[in-house]
């Protein structure tokens, strides 16, 4: 498989090739549903502000004498919804075309008070699990496992109940980290 199929096909990566002027010759499905709505005829048409566009443009012309080495610009680039998006481009000259190779940077910053409200109400949840329903059958298993083994005078029917104890605080321990996985996973 070639590399140039593994760009055209990319689900996480854009990849746009240009003649000599930034007009774009061809580029990935990613990319162009990324830019449907922009409907760029240059590769300097997807940033957002004049700044970033200066930048790409200044980018280009710096990869011309560059070659083979990329050179990284990154540009805001605006979403349908009105939104910013940063994406960081590496840029190839190579032979009479210049090749983008881009990602989305992800902003932490844009998650929404109620999304920070959720992930905190969870983390208090998950904490709440781990300090009091997995350290209880941990500290029962703790003690009954020393009272078998410092209690060797126990009589068969006393290790018997000890084992048992035993048997249903490891029961009651996989429960609880069987909840915890199935709630990770609805929350995943």
């Amino acid at each position: 498989m070639s590399s140039l199929y593994i760009l055209e096909n990319s689900i996480d990566l854009f990849y746009v090739v240009t003649d000599r002027d930034g007009l774009i010759l061809t580029s990935n499905d990613l990319f162009r549903e990324y830019s449907s709505h922009l409907k760029p005829e240059n590769i300097a048409d997807i940033s957002a502000t004049e700044p970033d566009r200066d930048d790409v443009l200044a980018a280009i012309e710096k990869a011309k004498g560059k070659a083979p080495e990329p050179i990284r610009v990154y540009a805001k680039t605006k979403q349908k919804n009105g939104a910013l998006r940063y994406n960081v481009w590496n840029i190839y000259a190579i032979l009479d075309c210049y090749h983008f190779i881009g990602i989305q940077l992800v902003d932490v910053t844009s998650i929404t008070s109620h999304e920070h409200e959720r992930q905190k109400v969870l983390l208090e949840e998950f904490r709440f699990m781990l300090s009091h329903e997995l350290r209880q059958p941990l500290t029962s298993i703790g003690g009954l496992v020393r009272m078998l083994v410092q209690h060797g005078n126990a009589s068969e029917k006393e290790r018997l109940e000890l084992v048992r104890m035993i048997e249903e605080s490891v029961n009651r321990l996989d429960d609880v980290i069987k909840l915890l996985v199935k709630k990770a996973a609805r929350q995943i």
